[in-house]
């Protein structure tokens, strides 16, 4: 057989062919487990950052939708209003006080919460008071909802008890829309 030149291992017969296969499968496997013992082992996503909300909330509104427990009487009223929010940089957590305005009676409350980074809201605070009628400024309860393009929602439940002979229990519901601009 004639000289190949300067290398002398290239494999020349089938059983050299399939060695020489070997040994490099052998190599890659080996490369490829000294690769996967160097560094860390998990796989991390980048991290997705949480909205803005800090800022005022001038275009408030506060939506009761009222239920009385025991004759389903049932109505509803708006008040204007604003909120003020104050949130760290990066954080997920923020805090600050809200506004109620006309019709309803001026109330002013503070509230706290948080911002997932898919923008959905947890806010513990307040609602406004009735305009009318017996029942007193609502207890703090937790509203959920949405934070998008500067858009904040937000919905709670809560029971009042209201004194007064014709008055009793009422469920109300509550809706925050709040605009930041």
């Amino acid at each position: 057989m004639a000289a190949r030149g300067a290398h002398e291992s290239v494999p020349v017969t089938r059983a050299d062919t399939r060695l020489h296969m070997i040994a490099k499968r052998a190599t890659a496997v080996a490369a490829l487990l000294l690769l996967a013992a160097c560094g860390d082992s998990k796989v991390t996503a980048p991290e997705v950052p949480v909205p803005t909300l800090a800022g005022t909330y001038s275009s408030t509104n506060w939506l009761t939708q009222f239920t009385r427990t025991r004759d389903g009487y049932a109505g509803s009223w708006n008040c204007s209003g604003s909120m003020t929010l104050a949130q760290e940089p990066g954080s997920d957590r923020f805090t600050g006080f809200a506004v109620v305005g006309t019709p309803c009676p001026a109330v002013s409350f503070d509230l706290s919460g948080s911002v997932t980074p898919g923008g959905a809201v947890t806010i513990v605070t307040r609602g406004p008071k009735p305009g009318a009628g017996t029942c007193p400024l609502p207890p703090p309860s937790t509203y959920t909802g949405l934070f998008q393009n500067n858009l904040l929602s937000a919905r709670t439940q809560v029971r009042v008890d209201c004194p007064g002979e014709l008055e009793g229990e009422y469920t109300f519901n509550q809706i925050i829309t709040a605009r930041k601009f």
